[in-house]
């Protein structure tokens, strides 16, 4: 099956033969847009060698765009009118597989077996992602243990702002992507790029993941769940200072925290949102022989 040549008046019929109510169930918005697709395709860096997951196939227009670059394609979604669709396109194709789950429930084990990886082996991630898992998405395929080589996701802008951000704006989810993958933002798109049209703007987002190497190396030896633990702690309150959340989240002593402080020129009214990715990570390397026994890294 090739891809329509008006993919909004496609995309309405098939609403309308499947009886689907979108934008209203799990968060559905089409994309409709052919310049938006070929954005996509052209950013995401396919080879055949490489499988790609898309999740949220929705009705399999960015599906069949990559499908069209012969790639072989795990189509992953979560509605079983959609699901049913997608199967219809897999029957006319031998490069793709579409498995009717819960992304966020499907097991590393799974995916690897659909993906058909062995050790060593990469994969890419090209989606275009309901808004509602987005974070949980995120936190899974940056920083879990099957993570891919690329990602390209259309996402709301502001997350993509936020994956971003600069100091001072910076959360949680800037440090996971500042820690696991370059990112950068390709191209913005309008509410009516999508059927039917969400309420914000949307993002072509791109992700280069780091090596197992390139993490090692920018970790230096902090465990990451120690790093994890303390930035969580700095973030429990976004309005108090660092100093005192970590004073009295992790129960560290004021006096010694003040000394980390003064040692990584880290000013003591500052707030969890102005550091950069090097500060957080002096700040954990130096705050390992502070922590009690009831923390998580015991090396100093």
């Amino acid at each position: 099956m090739s891809l329509p040549s008006n993919l909004s008046a496609w995309t309405k019929q098939l609403v309308k033969q499947y009886n689907l109510r979108p934008g209203r169930h799990l968060g559905q918005h089409f994309l409709v847009d052919a310049l938006v697709l070929a954005n996509i395709i052209k950013v995401a860096e396919l080879s055949p060698e490489v499988p790609v997951l898309e999740v949220g196939s929705g009705l399999g227009v960015l599906t069949l765009s990559l499908l069209e670059k012969e790639a072989r394609v795990v189509a992953v979604e979560l509605d079983v009118v959609l699901a049913a669709a997608l199967q219809k396109i897999a029957i006319a194709s031998r490069n793709l597989t579409v498995i009717k789950s819960d992304i966020l429930k499907l097991s590393d084990y799974d995916l690897q077996q659909a993906l058909g990886l062995r050790a060593g082996d990469s994969y890419s991630v090209v989606a275009n992602l309901p808004y509602e898992i987005s974070g949980a998405f995120l936190r899974r395929f940056l920083s879990g243990s099957l993570r891919p080589r690329i990602m390209v996701l259309l996402l709301q802008a502001e997350v993509a702002n936020r994956l971003t951000a600069r100091p001072g704006q910076v959360s949680l989810l800037t440090l996971q992507a500042w820690s696991a993958a370059e990112v950068k933002i390709i191209k913005i798109v309008k509410p009516s790029a999508f059927y039917p049209p969400p309420r914000v703007n949307s993002a072509i987002v791109k992700f280069k993941l780091y090596s197992d190497d390139k993490r090692a190396e920018l970790f230096r030896g902090i465990n990451e769940d120690w790093f994890w633990q303390l930035a969580k702690a700095g973030f429990s309150a976004r309005r108090k200072y660092l100093l005192n959340n970590l004073e009295r989240q992790l129960s560290f002593s004021k006096p010694d925290l003040l000394a980390v402080f003064n040692k990584i020129g880290l000013p003591e009214k500052i707030r969890a949102q102005e550091l950069t990715l090097e500060q957080w990570l002096d700040l954990a390397w130096k705050l390992n022989g502070k922590a009690g026994p009831e923390h998580l890294n015991p090396k100093s």
